[in-house]
């Protein structure tokens, strides 16, 4: 792409003239289509993928195209898993696939994965969150109310076998406070909405 003239493509959006205005106009979605692939693959070959892709969200739905074809290409897990990220923000489900596996497997971005899941409103991430709270390490705190909290959003109970386990006497005080707060919101829900029910 040719050195863009700001100045000069300024001054033809101001123009009272239709031609000028919207030859500009063509110009300048030009070029943002062309930053928003460089900006991708800046975010590819960057050792620091996780503050790129928090800005990547700034270019809107322009980077969906270039990042769905990202992970296409990719074979680095993290790449992947923020591409992923990114493209469930703006409604691209081509990556939740990735998302789940980081839940099962994945040891740096499983919280990530579930709460992004959760967010969208995807059912299918519940079994595995419940099955990676059944088998993790209860010292990882984060990861475990990270899940809980993905679950919560998910509108999910939690297995009594689980529940148990997060509310032995040698768990972590925090895991075991969230499990119970965490029983007490799905019982008054479960209330309300068999009173909602009942009124109807």
């Amino acid at each position: 792409m040719s050195k863009i003239d700001v100045d000069f493509l300024i001054e033809n959006l101001e123009s009272l003239e239709v031609e000028k205005q919207v030859l500009a106009v063509e110009r300048v979605g030009e070029i943002v289509d062309f930053l928003a692939v460089q900006t991708v693959d800046a975010f590819r070959r960057s050792p620091h993928r996780f503050p790129i892709a928090e800005r990547l969200y700034r270019l809107g739905s322009l980077v969906v195209t270039p990042l769905e074809k990202l992970l296409k290409e990719s074979d680095n897990l993290e790449t992947s898993i923020l591409a992923s990220v990114i493209l469930l923000r703006f409604g691209s489900k081509v990556g939740v696939s990735c998302l789940l596996d980081a839940i099962a497997k994945d040891e740096e971005y499983p919280s990530l994965a579930a709460s992004s899941l959760a967010a969208a409103g995807i059912k299918e991430a519940i079994k595995p969150m419940i099955n990676r709270l059944r088998c993790c390490d209860l010292k990882q705190v984060d990861l475990a109310i990270g899940l809980l909290s993905a679950l919560e959003d998910l509108g999910s109970g939690i297995p009594s076998d689980l529940r148990d386990r997060l509310t032995g006497e040698d768990v972590p005080w925090q895991i075991r406070t969230y499990t119970k707060r965490f029983d007490s919101y799905q019982e008054n829900q479960l209330e309300y909405t068999a009173s909602e029910k009942a009124i109807a």
